[in-house]
């Protein structure tokens, strides 16, 4: 016997009935495989001109073709003690810098008077690390001038909250 098509309105009502997710078949990308995320009062001061680690995450792909979303909520505020200098935060994987855009490598990248504070910038990146070992994601910061200090993570004298989040997507 053929099967053949039945028009919506023919099947008692005007909707059609629900699926359940486990009857789809043929989807075979973008399923989100695993979430690892870290967050808390993760508060660096550096006067540092080489970057030293502000928060950091780890997630382990299940399969090489899979894709690494790394989202990065940032603390609201970032501050500079001295006089303006350049404040940098970036996103590595492991020893990498996968924030190529911007000022020396840098995704946020922040020009700062003395005293005050600026917003901090979220950073979002697709990563294709090809890999099935444990990869570790950290934000990092550094200075320009090594005689200035800079802060990130905190308002007024408050630490304040900020968070990584690494999502695998299956390919």
């Amino acid at each position: 016997m053929a099967f053949s098509k039945i028009a919506a309105e023919n099947l008692g009502g005007s909707t059609l009935p629900a699926l359940a997710g486990g009857s789809l078949t043929g989807i075979t990308t973008g399923k989100v495989l695993q979430v690892q995320s870290t967050s808390g009062t993760h508060v660096t001061t550096t006067t540092s001109t080489s970057y030293a680690d502000n928060i950091t995450v780890s997630i382990t792909p299940s399969a090489t073709s899979s894709k690494i979303l790394i989202i990065h909520a940032p603390p609201p505020n970032i501050h500079l003690n001295n006089t303006t200098n350049m404040f940098h935060a970036s996103l590595f994987r492991d020893s990498t810098n996968l924030t190529t855009s911007g000022h020396n490598s840098s995704w946020g990248v922040y020009r700062i008077r003395s005293g005050e504070e600026m917003s901090g910038v979220a950073i979002h990146h697709l990563d294709s690390p090809s890999s099935t070992s444990s990869i570790t994601y950290k934000i990092r910061v550094k200075v320009d001038n090594a005689s200035l200090e800079g802060v990130y993570g905190h308002h007024g004298t408050q630490p304040c909250q900020s968070s990584l989040m690494a999502i695998e997507i299956g390919a």
